[in-house]
């Protein structure tokens, strides 16, 4: 079985979804990591929090949600030595012609200009999340941006590797953090630096963490399946990322699968407050974690959506998970109405390189006889809960504006 990381940035996209007062208040990009993560660590018993030491320190519902998560989740962290050559292997491209200018257009205003509307909404949602909710409530162990990284941001950014140091100290200031969060003003040149400079952080980590799970999975001799990296990204992420064309694999998220866990953030958002949402999230999700890896729950595709969403009910009352009819009503209403849509499967795109996976054994194997293979064909779909027993590859997420099959969601 391979084992594989869901990414901080994906996981904290829950803290803003429940603390917003209502499902009109959240954006396409929180309800659909939110989902991710749920639907996610419900049937992916192999996938866990990506973790540094400092994330079990941080304060309030950041630390919080980790601390409960260890319980029943593996924090996983790369060998010291695959750490090492993946920060070799990125920082090498970072700094080249290539990276650099995939870098400086991935942060332009312009990128998100050029998208659909509800990308443009989900970016400056982000922003506002991370800048007046987030950087003023973890300052201390958090680093808006690493001081490892100085010089590619000085090259992306073309702001002197002194004035970023200068402006990295500053950063630590709660004076300035609580000046940013009451006026993201483009006039305000310390603001607009450390913005940018945290942006280009955010992309090489994303760029790393592909790497350190591609290089985990080469690790693995002989193409036996086992032990390797998949990881699933933040949205924001994705403009960086390496297109992939290893073997993919589609795990299927059925109508009765969507339901279930429609029904636990429902019920979550119902509670009165941030903290008593995040708390209730984490009995449920945990609670249903347990049942499929005992595997007691079996969710077939259904016909009628009704009938999904009664045996989900039922199937959530047998568990004692505490859901909310009204707020499920509004939570499907909004989906609809808002654009949000509906998750229909995870795909895992295999890394390009590693041979690893039976199917890509043997297609090695046949390549030393003279056979020469190009891009594997796409798999029949598989039911979601078989995607704890696939192999490494980054999990990419397929979502659907209607309740049917859709086609490949490239922003999420």
């Amino acid at each position: 079985m391979a084992t594989g990381i869901i990414d901080s940035s994906t996981l904290y996209e829950l803290i803003h979804l429940f603390r917003e007062r209502g499902m009109a208040d959240t954006s396409v990009w929180t309800w659909r990591c939110s989902t991710d993560v749920t639907s996610g660590l419900i049937h992916g018993r192999q996938l866990g929090i990506a973790h540094t030491p400092a994330l079990l320190l941080y304060p309030g519902p950041w630390g919080h949600i980790q601390s409960q998560l260890a319980d029943q989740t593996d924090f996983l962290k790369p060998p010291l030595d695959v750490q090492k050559e993946a920060r070799r292997i990125v920082n090498d491209w970072a700094l080249s012609d290539n990276g650099v200018r995939l870098l400086k257009g991935s942060i332009n205003p312009s990128y998100y200009n050029s998208k659909d509307e509800q990308s443009q909404r989900s970016f400056a949602h982000y922003q506002e999340n991370m800048v007046v909710h987030t950087w003023p409530a973890l300052v201390g162990p958090h680093d808006i941006f690493e001081d490892r990284n100085i010089r590619v941001i000085s090259r992306v950014t073309g702001v002197t590797q002194r004035e970023l140091s200068k402006v990295y100290r500053e950063s630590k200031d709660i004076r300035n953090l609580r000046r940013f969060a009451n006026n993201l003003s483009p006039d305000d040149e310390l603001f607009v630096i450390t913005w940018y400079a945290y942006l280009v952080d955010l992309l090489i980590r994303g760029r790393y963490h592909d790497e350190a799970a591609r290089l985990e999975a080469a690790r693995l001799h002989g193409g036996q399946p086992g032990r390797g990296g998949q990881v699933l990204h933040h949205p924001a992420r994705n403009p960086v990322l390496r297109q992939l064309s290893g073997r993919q694999i589609r795990y299927e998220v059925t109508n009765t699968d969507r339901a279930f866990s429609n029904l636990l953030l429902a019920g979550a958002l119902a509670e009165r407050n941030q903290q008593k949402r995040i708390d209730l999230w984490l009995q449920n999700v945990l609670a249903a974690r347990k049942a499929a890896r005992s595997g007691e729950l079996d969710f077939t595709a259904r016909d009628d959506d009704k009938v999904a969403e009664r045996i989900a009910a039922e199937r959530a009352r047998s568990l004692g998970i505490r859901t909310h009819a009204r707020m499920f009503d509004e939570v499907t209403d909004v989906t609809i109405s808002g654009g949000l849509g509906y998750l229909t499967s995870f795909v895992l795109t295999g890394w390009t390189d590693v041979a690893i996976a039976v199917g890509t054994y043997t297609a090695a194997k046949s390549q030393e006889l003279g056979t020469r293979v190009g891009r594997l064909a796409f798999e029949r779909s598989k039911r979601l809960e078989r995607l704890a027993s696939s192999s490494p590859g980054r999990v990419e997420r397929d979502w659907s504006k209607s309740r049917g099959q859709g086609k490949r969601a490239s922003h999420t």
